[in-house]
Parts: C-alpha cells; structure tokens; sequence
C-alpha cells in the first residue's frame, strides 16, 4: 500500500473512533440525567420497583428470578402509599411476575391506586383463592397471563374502571366458578382465550362488551348454559364457545341485532349471513340456516346423528371436530361446499348419506381414514359411479346408490323427485310407540302421522 493510500486510512480510522467516542458519550450524559431506579426494595414485607421522578412504586419479584417462591404467603395486603428513603410513592401497579408461582400466597387485597396488573402477575399461584380491588378502583388493565393456572381462585370482580383483559388472563382457573362485573363497566371486548378451561357453569360478560374473540370460553366442562347478550355484535369465527362438551342451552338475549335464535333452536345465528356459529347437542338447525360455520359443533360429544336441512349450502373447517359419538350424517343436495378437516378425530361414522347428484368438493382430510374404510357412503340413484371416480370420494371403500337410509333412527326413502319420506324399519316391523320426527324437515321431507 502507498503512504499516501495509508495516511488516507488513517484519516478515516480517527474520524470514526471520534465519532464512535462522541456517540458513547452521549449515551452515558443521557443515562446519567435519567432518575434511578430502585429495583426489588423491601418495605414491609413487599417488594417494589421504585420510580423516584414520578414517585410511584410497583410491586415485583425478588432478586433476579422472575418468580417469587416462598417469598409471599398467607395474606398479602398491599398499600395505597408506600414511604422509602424519606420519601412516599403511590402504588400504581402489580408489576409483571410480581407474584408468580408463590405457591403459599392465599389472598390479596389491592389498593384504589392500582392502574394496571401485569403479565404473569399472579401465573402459577395454585393456593391462590381470593383477590380484592379496593373500590372505587383505578385498574384499568388486566394484563396476558396475569392469572394463568390460578388453580384455586373461584370468583373474581371485575371493577367498572377495567378497559382491557388481556389474552390467556384467567385460562386454567379451573375453580373459577363466578365472574362478575361492577357497572357500567367499561371493558368492551372479551379477548382470546381469556376464559378457557375455567369452572364457568355460564357465559358472563357485562353489557359494555361488543365483541367476544376466538376460544375465549372454550373447553368449560360446567359450563351447560349459554346466553348471548343483546350488545355483543362481534363472534369470532373460530367459535369463543368451542369443547363445551356439557352444553345443552344456547340463546341470545332478545333485543341483539346482530345474532339470534331462531324458533327456540338451541344455537347462536349470525343474523345477516344466516350462518350458524355455535350449537349444542341438542339443536336443531332452522330450514333458513345455509352454512355451518368453524367450530359450530366442535367437540359435542354427545351427538349421534346429523341430518343437515335443504338449505345447507357450506360448512366450515372443523365444524363437527371431536364428535366423537356421530354415527351417521346426511348432506341434503343443496351442499356446494366444505372446508378442510370437518369430521377431524370423528371415527365413529358408519353412514354417511349424500344427496347431491354431483360431488361436491372436499379435502382429504375432511374425514378419517376409518371413515373412508369403515362407513358406507349412500348416493343418488345413477351416482354411484361418479362417486367412485370422484377426487376424495372414491377413498371411500363402501359406495352404494340409496333407496333408504337411516338417521337418528328413523328409516328414510328417497323418492323419484329427489325428497325423503319416513318409512318403516323395515317390512312387518314398526316403530315405538313414541318416535320424534326432526323439526328441520330432512329434504323437505313429506311425511303424514298415516304413513307411520
């Protein structure tokens, strides 16, 4: 290299040592006009994160560990003002994994002054029964995870000053029986899973909230009742009510204009697109439903028998999931579509009745492969063969063109002009002396109490 060449090099390698000295510089002036912080103090048997230019306090962990162990137990009773150092702070948060996993901490009481509960304030916390917000309370968030497998927590009040519940909050307090809101709240929205796996026995949100998202009251195994109020406009597609296997009541508050109930059918409908987004084992799907939305029926256990009225043009992913006792289902000829992974762990089907006289298209998945070995698929008359040649159907091994079927045992006849009517069993044989004849009218179906 020429000695010009290096002077040049040179040159610049002290610029940008200058520049990099000035830079560092500044950083340390800025850090050193910033107030300290006092971090995991003891003052009475709590510890806090002080900020002394705001004179606040925030109660946390101590020492490095994010959880606090043996470090709370019994009852904790923290205070509106806290004096350290000469001076005294107002309490304004329980800061994040402030308590978590202190496995002897019984109770809490929480000052007015508490704007906000973190993330993983209270997670893990399993003798955990009873929290208390000193009212009129200033908390206006409960933050993700703050109560995360709280295990033994049974109630909970929510203050009228709380604007947000973060996601997962109150997931797998499987005691949590009662939820109660103090009006007129001021939260509007339930958020992801914020109630999942809880001991709910009912859907409790104030008549603020507008929107409930996904999963956000799934898999309650109490939970048997499900109203819908009049001011929720907003469902999740993914269906908030999700592996209630114990529901048995569905409605929505008279007054909602954006879901309803339709003639009592145990189910909530989307208004405006007639999409039905969430039933039971015991609904019973109107004629004027024409999709079946995500989730709708996941994991009803109990159902054994499905026939789908005229009018069913859709159904959505996951839609009967973890049916675990469906035995036979009927697809009426207005079916256009499915989604993926409709009968996803479903094994149990044994007759699967399609009335369309062209296949409709579906993913492999859709079904099981017990299903595709084990079930016979009834088609129209003619059909048969289409069907065998058809992508996903012809996995099916059992293809047979249907003069009659069954479903929720009672025997059906498929007549000339493509409709059902209810038969006898079978020749010489009849039915009980009581037999329910389903309110949705399979296929428009033409029945008189002579013909039984």
């Amino acid at each position: 290299m020429s000695r010009a060449r290096e002077r040049e090099c040179a040159k610049k390698k002290n610029v940008t040592m200058k520049t990099t000295y000035s830079i560092l510089s500044a950083i340390l002036l800025a850090a050193a006009s910033l107030p300290a912080l006092a971090s995991d103090t003891q003052v009475d048997g709590i510890y806090y994160d002080f900020d002394p230019s705001a004179r606040t306090a925030s109660v946390t962990y101590k020492g490095r560990c994010q959880c606090s162990g043996d470090a709370y137990s019994g009852l904790v009773r923290v205070p509106e003002t806290v004096a350290f150092e000469g001076k005294v702070y107002r309490v304004v948060a329980v800061g994040p994994h402030a308590f978590s996993s202190s496995r002897k901490l019984e109770a809490v009481v929480l000052p007015r002054s508490v704007e906000t509960i973190g993330y993983n304030a209270f997670v893990g916390c399993n003798a955990l029964t009873s929290v208390e917000v000193k009212e009129p309370s200033a908390l206006r968030q409960i933050d993700r995870q703050a109560f995360l497998a709280c295990k033994s927590l049974a109630s909970f009040r929510v203050p009228r000053s709380v604007e947000k519940i973060g996601r997962y909050a109150f997931e797998m307090c499987e005691s949590l029986a009662n939820v109660t809101y103090d009006e007129p709240s001021s939260l509007t929205e339930i958020e992801d899973y914020v109630f999942c796996r809880t001991g709910l026995r009912g859907v409790s949100v104030p008549a603020s909230v507008t929107s409930i998202s996904a999963v956000a009251f799934c898999q309650c195994p109490n939970m048997k009742e499900l109203v819908l109020p009049r001011g929720v406009k907003v469902i999740s597609p993914q269906n908030p009510f999700a592996y209630n296997t114990q529901l048995t009541s569905v409605s929505v508050e008279s007054g909602n204009v954006a879901y309803d109930s339709r003639g009592g059918c145990n189910a909530i409908i989307e208004t405006g697109s007639n999409t039905l987004v969430a039933g039971c084992k015991t609904s019973q799907i109107p004629t004027s439903v024409t999709v079946i939305g995500r989730s709708a029926f996941n994991h009803c256990t109990d159902l054994t028998d499905a026939a789908l009225p005229a009018s069913i043009r859709h159904i959505g992913k996951y839609a009967y999931l973890g049916c675990k006792g469906l035995r036979s289902f009927y697809f009426p000829s207005s079916m256009v579509s499915m989604a993926d992974s409709v009968f996803q762990r479903v094994t149990t089907l044994d007759s699967v009745v399609v009335m369309t006289q062209r296949p409709f298209v579906i993913d492999e998945s859709d079904f099981m492969p017990e299903t595709y070995e084990q079930a016979t698929l009834y088609v129209p008359a003619g059909c048969a063969q289409i069907y065998r040649s058809a992508p996903v159907w012809c996995k099916f091994r059992n293809i047979v063109e249907a003069d009659r079927f069954v479903v929720g045992g009672l025997s059906y006849g498929v007549r000339e002009d493509g409709k059902a009517e209810i038969l006898h069993p079978t020749e010489g044989v009849a039915y009980d002396e009581t037999i329910v004849v389903p309110a949705h009218n399979i296929l428009r179906q033409t029945v008189s109490q002579q013909r039984l």
